[in-house]
């Protein structure tokens, strides 16, 4: 199921979608949304597009072109750009795009045991011949919530409706709120012991990042797990890539048999490590910051993003979250 979206917003993506496939050639009659969380993936054969739009984007997109391009060069488990084009990224007003090759999938669903051979691929790498960020997690989170209380007038409205309706207090509050969360575990993270030795991570290492390239002519006679969205690559401690499969196991009422099934695959289990308790935190403040700027016209995602938010502010870690759609 892909994600609802309002009449106004799908108006504006498929605007965009279709300016980009001019662009490249391509015909946006036959593009279907995949999904639109932080960006919106459309499949619009024989590519992959992905559209964003922010302060941030322009400039996110040739990093990610430029990663994209040198991980193909080393041989790296992950998805390739679109080949035959002159230029990356695509803009469209204030939209940028990117355009990637179309992966055929298996019918089944990626597994956490999945992630682990193209993490590994990944974590063998100290550096790569492009600049990569440092890892800084809080600082992105603190953006989102500045975003968030800068929206223009009419969204600022409907985060404000939407928040004292579903949570029960002022938008403002909440955003203040979330400020506090992410000091005190800015301060915690500062007296984590890491483990593991730091290097190139992926940033959001989860199995909705992973498809399972089904077997071609080729060699490959399995499926292939190929890393997806690049976003957040970047340089910082391995223990990062390892909580969202833990996290998806302790929050998301995943399968801790498969969740096993990655820890034997990979090697390390973050949940019997002194620092999981502050990489939880993170990541669930990730994960109720990442839309709070970009509710409008999205009601399964303010539906879901109100839940989430429920559980985090009464500390209750025991309600079960969902995927966003």
């Amino acid at each position: 199921m892909t994600t609802a979206l309002s009449d106004a917003v799908a108006s504006e993506l498929h605007g965009h979608l279709s300016d980009v496939c001019e662009q490249i050639g391509v015909d946006p009659a036959g593009a279907s949304l995949v999904k639109y969380t932080m960006n919106a993936v459309f499949v619009a054969p024989p590519f992959v597009i992905r559209l964003a739009a922010g302060p941030h984007a322009a400039a996110l997109a040739q990093r990610v072109v430029s990663v994209a391009a040198c991980l193909q060069q080393v041989g790296m488990p992950t998805v390739r750009l679109a080949s035959g084009m002159a230029s990356q990224p695509i803009c469209s007003g204030e939209w940028v795009a990117t355009a990637w090759q179309y992966v055929p999938t298996v019918s089944d669903e990626p597994k956490p045991a999945d992630l682990a051979a193209p993490l590994r691929a990944l974590h063998s790498l100290d550096r790569l011949d492009v600049a990569l960020p440092r890892w800084s997690p809080i600082e992105k989170f603190r953006r989102r919530l500045d975003s968030a209380a800068a929206l223009p007038p009419e969204e600022a409205a409907e985060l404000e409706q939407w928040s004292r309706s579903e949570l029960g207090i002022p938008a403002a509050a909440l955003v203040q709120d979330l400020h506090l969360r992410c000091n005190e575990v800015e301060e915690d993270l500062d007296r984590v012991a890491w483990q593991l030795p730091p290097g190139v991570i992926h940033g959001d290492a989860h199995t909705g990042n992973v498809l399972l390239a089904a077997p071609g002519d080729g060699a490959i006679t399995h499926p292939e797990p190929l890393l997806c969205d690049l976003d957040g690559m970047c340089i910082g401690p391995r223990e990062w890539d390892l909580v969202p499969t833990a996290h998806g196991a302790t929050r998301f009422g995943r399968s801790r048999a498969d969740y096993q099934g990655f820890v034997d695959a990979y090697g390390v289990d973050i949940t019997a490590w002194a620092g999981w308790p502050v990489m939880r935190r993170v990541r669930e403040l990730q994960l109720v910051t990442s839309t709070i700027d970009t509710l409008a016209g999205r009601p399964d995602v303010a539906r879901e993003l109100a839940h989430r938010l429920r559980s985090l502010l009464s500390n209750d870690v025991e309600s079960t979250w969902r995927r966003y759609r």
